[in-house]
């Protein structure tokens, strides 16, 4: 199978790692990708070439469509050949689908054989005009295109799938895979508590609750810094940890926030890390704060890592953990913070026999090479134009 997959950029985020992990655990099965960013390689980029993938940049600016750059996407379509083209994001969505429809009318011309084209949804909102202007307009070309352009919109969550139909999308075109985890770099490590409390200078016996998660409004760090201020009131020992970009020292308004909340002590701003595989097995509970989420990547890991997950019901956050954590409303800090106090409180054999139930959950369901084999049977059924079938959408 030659996958040619078109995505807006390389960073690191949701769709670039779920791309990275799929073109990992496809390596025994022969799958030849080559991978288009609109923009630049970007650190994922540089991940994918270490796997041997190809990785190809436009070098387009903010997604601006450039005649010559699009001409030239073209021809490295048609000189692929592939089997598929995957488009992710919004704006390769649009621009990609685009070039993609007009290459699969130049190999027409020259060969029966015909490629599938999908287009991937990564994100569980609808951009709005009103919340993203420019987003907003390109989502909205998209959803007037999507009965027409693409053979299949694969989405991340049953969230995103019904919130991009309420904007217009055609519901006959959608179908969901839930992302899937690497289960092998993200599993318990017996060592990890002991390393982590090193390595924050705290006491062995000291529990933790960990985030890890951008610094932004949809994570609703205000709805956590308000939960931990009750739980500290609760457990004075407890400590938190946190994790991602912006999460430090240098932002002054999550330190106001702390120190207005009477909590700066005892939380540990991390920032952004390159080893969180190894960090979030030392946590005893994991928590997410968010108002709006898909299909919670830090859920999944922190479930494979076997640590206890108390979440904010939002997107597909239910469906993951099952009932194997706690779910609470959003922008409750209160119920937020009694979800996180009765982990807290177990006993260390509970919660390690709920860690324990939540990797297996993962394992069973949601493991990266099960994702893998949905792609695979999606691939083959829009390669031959059934992606309709009734077996593909049951699968």
């Amino acid at each position: 199978m030659r996958i040619l997959h078109i995505i807006s950029g390389l960073g690191v985020g949701g769709a670039e790692t779920l791309l990275y992990r799929l073109a990992q655990v496809s390596r025994a099965t022969h799958a030849e990708h080559l991978v288009v960013s609109l923009s630049s390689v970007g650190i994922m980029g540089g991940k994918l070439q270490a796997l041997g993938v190809e990785v190809r940049a436009l070098g387009m600016d903010n997604g601006v469509p450039q005649p010559l750059l699009v001409r030239r996407l073209i021809d490295w379509i048609v000189e692929f050949s592939p089997d598929v083209v995957q488009t992710w994001m919004y704006h390769a969505d649009l621009l990609g689908g685009f070039a993609a429809r007009i290459a699969r009318r130049m190999r027409a011309s020259r060969t029966a054989d015909r490629f599938g084209l999908l287009w991937s949804i990564h994100q569980s909102e609808y951009p709005t005009f009103r919340s993203e202007p420019k987003l907003g307009v390109v989502a909205k070309c998209c959803a007037i295109g999507s009965s027409r352009i693409p053979d299949l919109i694969i989405c991340c969550a049953e969230t995103a799938k019904a919130n991009h139909v309420r904007g217009g999308y055609s519901p006959a075109r959608m179908h969901v895979i839930h992302n899937g985890f690497d289960v092998e770099s993200f599993k318990p490590r017996p060592e990890a508590g002991s390393s982590l409390r090193r390595l924050l200078g705290v006491d062995e016996n000291a529990p933790i609750v960990g985030i890890v998660g951008r610094y932004h409004e949809v994570k609703d760090y205000d709805n956590f810094i308000a939960a931990i201020a009750r739980v500290h009131g609760r457990m004075p020992a407890c400590r938190f940890v946190m994790i991602g970009h912006e999460l430090n020292d240098d932002n002054r308004a999550l330190q106001a926030s702390l120190e207005q909340a009477g909590v700066r002590a005892q939380c540990h701003l991390l920032g952004p890390r390159d080893d969180v595989q190894a960090l979030v097995p030392g946590f005893d509970v994991f928590c997410l704060s968010s108002r709006s989420e898909g299909f919670p990547t830090v859920i999944g890991e922190a479930m494979a890592c076997g640590v206890p997950c108390v979440a904010t019901d939002v997107g597909d956050t239910a469906v993951l953990i099952g009932e194997v954590g706690r779910v609470v409303p959003p922008r409750d800090s209160r119920a937020l913070a009694e979800g996180l106090l009765s982990v807290l409180s177990l006993s260390d054999e509970e919660r390690r026999n709920i860690g324990a139930l939540a990797r297996s959950r993962i394992l069973s369901v949601f493991s990266i090479d099960s994702t893998w084999q949905k792609y695979e049977r999606v691939y083959a059924a829009v390669k031959e134009g059934a992606w309709a079938c009734a077996e593909l959408r049951a699968s």
